[in-house]
């Protein structure tokens, strides 16, 4: 996958414009409009929730389109191609909705999140085991994002190496979203992470056989 392609560019540079104006703009108005401390608190602490499950909504959708291709699930119906468009666009919006919410547990006070919470294991004092996978799963992320705009000077075969590591990512982003996240307890959260991650396990488990028959 090239991550950034000529189609790509113009998607790529709005969404990515956008999510700097969202992040200096919900900075400039809570300064500049100064509604107090708890209400700015409330705000970024809804922009993390939304955030988080919206990235992991586009996470779910990215890694099951890529492993039911790799499957040849979509061959049949002449799909693989388009499938690997959708793919590689869901893959531009996962950073943008990633970023919003670090952005929201930063600017949130109520708890307070430092740059190390976010980049060094067992540093966040918040349920430090759960933010942990979550540390984890965002170098996990890196190393895949990273990997696919270097594809062409590392090598299919490199890349396809380090693509594996979005098998145990996505089980640490699941992980980390139904231990650390407030609202796990609810059912509809569970249902959110419990779908998707379902769906993984069966498309994963069928291209396992597949690969086993080929061997």
């Amino acid at each position: 996958m090239e991550l950034v392609e000529e189609r790509q560019q113009g998607p790529f540079w709005v969404t990515y414009g956008a999510m700097f104006f969202i992040m200096a703009a919900s900075y400039g108005l809570s300064h500049i409009l100064n509604p107090g401390q708890a209400a700015v608190n409330m705000f970024y602490w809804y922009m993390a929730r939304a955030a988080g499950f919206t990235a992991y909504l586009l996470l779910s959708l990215t890694v099951i389109l890529g492993v039911s291709n790799t499957s040849a699930v979509w061959d049949r119906w002449k799909l693989r191609k388009l499938i690997t468009q959708m793919h590689q666009y869901a893959s531009l919006l996962v950073v943008p909705f990633i970023a919003f919410h670090l952005w929201g547990l930063y600017q949130d006070t109520t708890i307070q999140f430092t740059l190390g919470s976010f980049l060094l294991p067992f540093h966040a004092a918040y349920r430090p085991f759960a933010t942990t996978l979550g540390v984890l799963s965002l170098y996990g992320m890196a190393a895949l994002i990273g990997s696919s705009y270097l594809m062409k000077r590392i090598g299919p075969k490199t890349w396809r190496s380090i693509h594996l590591l979005s098998f145990p990512t996505f089980l640490l982003v699941t992980l980390h979203g139904m231990l650390a996240g407030t609202d796990s307890g609810q059912r509809w959260a569970l249902f959110i992470y419990l779908v998707p991650f379902t769906v993984f396990l069966i498309l994963t488990s069928k291209r396992m056989r597949k690969v086993k028959v080929r061997a």
